[in-house]
C-alpha cells in the first residue's frame, strides 16, 4: 500500500526544504506520493511549479510520486504536514504573536482538510503550535495530531550538550517538555549519553551542577538582554556568541530567536525535526520523539496542550513514561502547561472572527487563498 503525505504550505521555506528531507531520507518507495499543497491561488500555483520541477529533477530516480495540488480540499493524505500560515517578522517578532493572524488559517484547515480525513496523522510545523494543535483536535482524534516543537527543541538541547562535551549529537538523548517557547522547560534529568567516557559523564554532571545553581529563568533574562543588545547595533556575530557562552538549556531558548530574527525562519533544523516525526510515524518502531500534544489527564493531570516525549505510529501518539521528572520537574511542566492553556484561551477569545481568507469556487471545491509559508 503506498504512502501519501501532503505539505501544506509548500510554497514557503519550510515546506520546499521538508519536501527535499522526505525525498532524501529514502523513506518513501516508488509509487509513494508526495503532494505539494499551495493555497489555491494562480500566484502560488506559479510559486510550487519551479519547486515541482527541481524537485523531479533532483529525486526522479527514486519514482516517487511528486504532485502540486492547488486546492486545499483537493487530496487524500495518511500524513498532512501542516506548514501553513504567517512567519515571525518584525510585525509579528515572537511565535505567540502570529496567533491573531494564523488561528483563522488553523480554523480553515481544520474544517476543510482535517474534517474530511480523520484517518490522517496531522504534523504540526505552523506557529503558535500549541494553538494549531488546540484547533485541529477540536475536529480530529486527540491522538493523531503531533507539534513537532518539543522534537526541533529537544534536538537543540541535546546538540547543545554535545557541542559543550565535545561529541557527536547522536551520543546524546534530552528532553525538552512543555512550550516551544519562553515556557520550555529543557529538563536536566532526562539527559542521557548513549556512549562516553567517564570523562564525559563527569562534564555532564559539571555542566548540571553549574544549571542548578541559577534558575533558567534569571539565565534567559540575561542572556535574552544580552542578545537584543547586539542584534539592535547589528553584532550578530556577537549575539550568537553570548549564547555560545551560556549553558545548554538557556542557549536553545534565545539562540533561535538571533536566527529567526536574520532570516524570519528556520527551515533545515524545522524540516529535520518534522522529519523525525514522519519516520517515526511510517516505522512505528518505538522510537523516542517528543510533540507537542493535547492531554486528557493521562500525565500531572494536566487537561490540555503540552510537550511531552512519545512514541508514534500510522494511529497516533503514546505518551512514554515520564519517570525522568523529580518533584521539581514536575512542578516546571505543570506550570509550563498551564501557561499554554492560558495563552490558547487568550488566543481564542481575543481573536477577531472576521474570516482572513478568500476563496473562489473551482470544479465545486473552494480553494483557500490565505494558505502562506510558515517557519
Amino acid at each position: 500500500m503506498s504512502v501519501r503525505i501532503a505539505i501544506l504550505g509548500a510554497s514557503g521555506a519550510v515546506g520546499g526544504t521538508l519536501a527535499g528531507h522526505i525525498l532524501r531520507s529514502g523513506l518513501l518507495e516508488p509509487q509513494d506520493h508526495l503532494m505539494l499543497a499551495g493555497h489555491g491561488t494562480s500566484s502560488n500555483e506559479r510559486r510550487l511549479m519551479p519547486t515541482h520541477v527541481d524537485l523531479r529533477d533532483a529525486f526522479d530516480d527514486k519514482r516517487v510520486h511528486i504532485s502540486i495540488v492547488p486546492d486545499i480540499d483537493g487530496f487524500e493524505a495518511d500524513i498532512v504536514v501542516v506548514a501553513a500560515g504567517a512567519t515571525v517578522s518584525a510585525e509579528h517578532p515572537t511565535r505567540r504573536d502570529l496567533a491573531a493572524v494564523n488561528l483563522p488559517v488553523f480554523r480553515q484547515i481544520a474544517s476543510t482538510c482535517a474534517v474530511r480525513l480523520p484517518g490522517a496523522l496531522f504534523i504540526v510545523v505552523s506557529n503558535p503550535v500549541e494553538l494549531a494543535v488546540q484547533v485541529l483536535t477540536e475536529v480530529v482524534d486527540r491522538r493523531r495530531v503531533i507539534g513537532m516543537g518539543a522534537q526541533q527543541d529537544s534536538l537543540r538541547f541535546a546538540r547543545a550538550i554535545a557541542t559543550d562535551l565535545d561529541i557527536s549529537r547522536r551520543q546524546v538523548r534530552a528532553s525538552v517538555f512543555g512550550e516551544d517557547g519562553l515556557h520550555m522547560v529543557p529538563l536536566w534529568q532526562s539527559v542521557e549519553l548513549l556512549a562516553g567516557s567517564q570523562r564525559h559523564e563527569a562534564l555532564l554532571a559539571r555542566l548540571t551542577a553549574r544549571a542548578m545553581e541559577i534558575p533558567l529563568t534569571k539565565r534567559v533574562a540575561d542572556l535574552t538582554a544580552a542578545v537584543g543588545r547586539h542584534v539592535a547595533a547589528g553584532r550578530i556575530a556577537d549575539a550568537y556568541d553570548a549564547t555560545r557562552r551560556a549553558l545548554p538549556d538557556a542557549r536553545i531558548i534565545v539562540e533561535p530567536t538571533i536566527t529567526a530574527r536574520s532570516i524570519h525562519s528556520t527551515p533545515n533544523a524545522t524540516a529535520n525535526a518534522t522529519l523525525h516525526l514522519i519516520a517515526a510515524a511510517l516505522t512505528a518502531d518505538r522510537r523516542r520523539v517528543h510533540g507537542q500534544v493535547r492531554l486528557a489527564g493521562e500525565a500531572l493531570y494536566i487537561d490540555g496542550v503540552c510537550g511531552f516525549p512519545i512514541t508514534i505510529g500510522r494511529k497516533g501518539w503514546r505518551l512514554l513514561d515520564i519517570e525522568c521528572l523529580d518533584d521539581v520537574g514536575r512542578t516546571a511542566v505543570v506550570n509550563s502547561a498551564a501557561a499554554i492553556s492560558s495563552f490558547v484561551s487568550g488566543a481564542v477569545a481575543d481573536t477577531s472572527t472576521t474570516p482572513l481568507f478568500a476563496t473562489r469556487p473551482n470544479g465545486g471545491h473552494h480553494e483557500l487563498a490565505a494558505l502562506q509559508e510558515t517557519c
